[in-house]
């Protein structure tokens, strides 16, 4: 490895271990000691995208995007505040929202750190434009997947190189966070070209992730939800920017598309298929956990206490490890699902096999504890390294941004029965008014998506949670009180400007 690389990645970027970033700096760098070069610039960006492969970020989209939800519960026992989160008894204390918020910081701060360095450099400028729109998406990302946990954040809009920048304001408003996503992708948008390449941002990475930041925004206000509300955007307008961006990728390039062939999304060694506009960068090859997946461990049962085989999503049977069985899909939203729908019958499993075929355990006959997603599985495992990768944006997550935006269209009802007939379940009726169309697809995206880390926040937009959710509707809160999680406390106590 060039030893420029090694340097910046033992000393470089200013990397904190927390978001309110008071504790000592690993190291400083400067423009005589770093980004020299094109490569420099590329390991710094590489080091930016590295802090969503830590298992305090993307476990966090499960444990907060679905487990809050009526999909999945998490086995009795599991730590680290993830109990809390699954019966809504959640408060600043929460470890996994506190690693999660100081990840997302992390990420943001080596982006900062990358665009600062990068911006005024004489590159080339096509590598120059490349650099920079990967990190203003970064960037992005980052204070989309902060500003749908948490709300209102505080705002590190610059790289952090001394003590009296380490305490951010906290934002004013959900205009000023949401504003400040829309700037960086635009600027991505029009700095980058279209170049699939696994792990990494490209332009129709930036389409498909402001289509979703305008669908937030107009769902959000057109259902009252809380935040939204009072942003000064207008809903209309901003599904006909989420329908803009999305048609976008659905029509305006070619590297990425829908896949007629349901159980090609989920193969773990084709993380270049036509539906993966993002994923992130984990493979079983890796030396530690920020280098391998570890998706298939969380939901596979422990079963004997050794490997065995379960059923994947073309029905092949296939080894797998002894799990840790830290997810357990709800036996209700298991049956929501119609008897012949394929993301029920070939994505959920509740039985494990010996090499024979014989089955050696069960749901139903109490030895395995509940149904597992086969959406995460790697045969060829290596110990408890594996190449199961977070599912982060799906093409058809975008197919159904555009139908929910656009409303009962012929396109919009296309792309949603598409999805339905690939599925194996008869496409809708094209008969329906705005309101029940968005619902049906809302109701889709549920079906299709889930355990991919989508489920609560497209019940907060719609201000959905307590109507839906039994647990939240127990702990008596408001649809209001269940649409942000609190800033952790010890963000709040180290960066009194977050209160």
């Amino acid at each position: 490895m060039n030893k420029r690389i090694i340097l910046m990645l033992s000393i470089i970027l200013l990397t904190l271990n927390s978001c309110d970033l008071t504790e000592e700096p690993y190291g400083f760098y400067s423009d005589k000691n770093f980004y020299k070069t094109v490569q420099d610039a590329d390991a710094a960006l590489l080091y930016a995208y590295n802090a969503f492969n830590y298992t305090a970020y993307n476990r966090g989209i499960i444990d907060m995007g679905d487990l809050p939800s009526e999909t999945i519960k998490v086995k009795p026992g599991e730590g680290n505040g993830v109990q809390e989160l699954d019966l809504w008894k959640n408060t600043n204390n929460n470890g996994t929202l506190a690693d999660f918020f100081q990840y997302c910081y992390i990420a943001i701060n080596r982006a900062n750190a990358v665009i600062e360095n990068v911006v005024d450099k004489d590159f080339n400028q096509a590598d120059k434009k490349r650099i920079l729109g990967e990190a203003y998406t970064i960037r992005a990302w980052s204070y989309f997947s902060l500003v749908r946990v948490f709300g209102r954040v505080p705002m590190q809009k610059q790289m952090v190189s001394n003590e009296a920048q380490t305490n951010p304001k906290l934002a004013e408003n959900l205009d000023e966070v949401y504003n400040f996503i829309i700037e960086d992708l635009l600027k991505a948008e029009s700095y980058l070209s279209i170049n699939k390449k696994v792990g990494r941002f490209d332009k129709v990475s930036s389409w498909a992730i402001l289509a979703k930041v305008y669908l937030n925004i107009a769902s959000g206000k057109n259902y009252n939800a809380a935040g939204y509300r009072d942003m000064a955007l207008d809903a209309t307008k901003m599904y006909a920017e989420a329908a803009k961006w999305s048609a976008k990728v659905l029509n305006e390039q070619s590297e990425f598309a829908f896949d007629e062939v349901l159980s090609n999304i989920y193969d773990v060694d084709k993380p270049d298929g036509s539906e993966h506009i993002w994923l992130l960068s984990l493979d079983r090859t890796g030396n530690t956990t920020s280098e391998f997946g570890s998706s298939q461990l969380m939901w596979m049962p422990w079963g004997p206490g050794a490997s065995y085989f379960v059923k994947n999503a073309a029905g092949v049977m296939k080894p797998t490890q002894n799990g840790w069985e830290v997810y357990h899909i709800i036996p209700a939203f298991r049956a929501s699902y119609g008897k012949t729908d394929k993301r029920e019958t070939q994505l959920i499993g509740d039985q494990i096999f010996d090499s024979k075929g014989a089955i050696i355990g069960s749901v139903r006959n109490g030895n395995i504890p509940a149904a597992f997603s086969t959406k995460y599985l790697d045969p060829n495992f290596i110990g408890n390294r594996t190449s199961t990768r977070p599912l982060m944006i799906r093409f058809s997550d975008i197919a159904l941004t555009y139908a929910e935006a656009v409303g009962p269209t012929s396109e919009g009802e296309k792309w949603l029965n598409k999805i339905r007939v690939r599925a194996g379940i008869n496409p809708i009726a094209l008969d329906m008014n705005i309101i029940n169309f968005r619902k049906a697809v809302l109701q889709e995206r549920v079906w299709e998506l889930a355990f991919e880390g989508h489920r609560l926040f497209d019940l907060r937009r719609t201000a959905s949670v307590v109507s839906t959710v039994p647990e939240a509707m127990a702990a008596g809160l408001s649809e209001d009180q269940a649409a942000f999680y609190p800033i952790p406390l010890r963000e709040l106590d180290l960066n009194p400007k977050a209160r």
